[in-house]
């Protein structure tokens, strides 16, 4: 049976909160006001800080200005949007890696709480078949402004990594897991090697205590 190889996407994959990124681009087109702008700003600096701990009510609040937005619309505006911008914040490093475990056929998945049109578009270009994401909710071809379900957050992502091994009928044996945030404890907890990427001071203190690997990046590849 194939091993299991998890991603986090933002620290891990990309440079920084592709969220965050998509966030800007959409104010420098002017598809979304300042105030609305400035107030998810201000919670990615205190999501950064620790400050939030759960970002579900703000995931929410985030993606209402797509109320009524074709899907079709929003899909060609996230490809320029990675075309533009996000895909010159991916790691070299992680291109390494994902290369490595390709070499030893290993099972690629990423696992975030980014929504699902931004994961599955890195997902395409890394050449990864698999993807957990935050999904919206969409009817006849429009978003209605809301998540579907629950965000791939903490124990959440845990659970949705588990469902996705049940219905593909694999196996968390010699599994591996990459993330850079204390959120994701219950992933690592899960796997047989984990990795913490560039981790937050309070993943930084579990890795060291219990003795887990530390990796390092601090390149991104060359678009040109």
């Amino acid at each position: 049976m194939q091993e299991l190889v998890i991603l986090d996407l933002d620290g891990v994959i990309i440079n920084g909160q592709s969220q965050q990124f998509f966030l800007n681009y959409l104010f420098k087109k002017k598809m979304v006001g300042l105030f609305f702008y400035l107030k998810l700003s201000f919670w990615f600096v205190l999501y950064k800080l620790g400050i939030i701990k759960d970002p579900e009510r703000i995931m929410k609040a985030s993606y209402s200005f797509l109320k009524g937005r074709n899907c079709e619309e929003i899909a060609a505006i996230v490809g320029d949007f990675f075309s533009e911008q996000l895909k010159k914040f991916i790691f070299s490093e992680i291109i390494g890696i994902i290369d490595e475990h390709n070499r030893k056929n290993r099972e690629l998945l990423i696992a975030s709480n980014a929504v699902d049109f931004i994961v599955k578009r890195i997902a395409d270009f890394l050449g990864i078949k698999n993807y957990i994401a935050t999904k919206l909710e969409s009817a006849g071809g429009k978003f209605s402004g809301e998540i579907s379900g629950e965000i791939v957050y903490g124990e959440k992502k845990a659970g949705a990594v588990r469902s996705f091994i049940k219905e593909n009928n694999l196996s968390l044996s010699g599994s591996w897991a990459y993330t850079d945030h204390f959120s994701d404890l219950p992933l690592l907890f899960l796997v047989d090697n984990p990795r913490v990427v560039n981790p937050d001071k309070f993943l930084l203190f579990e890795a060291r205590k219990r003795n887990w690997p530390i990796l390092k990046f601090k390149n991104i590849i060359s678009t040109k």
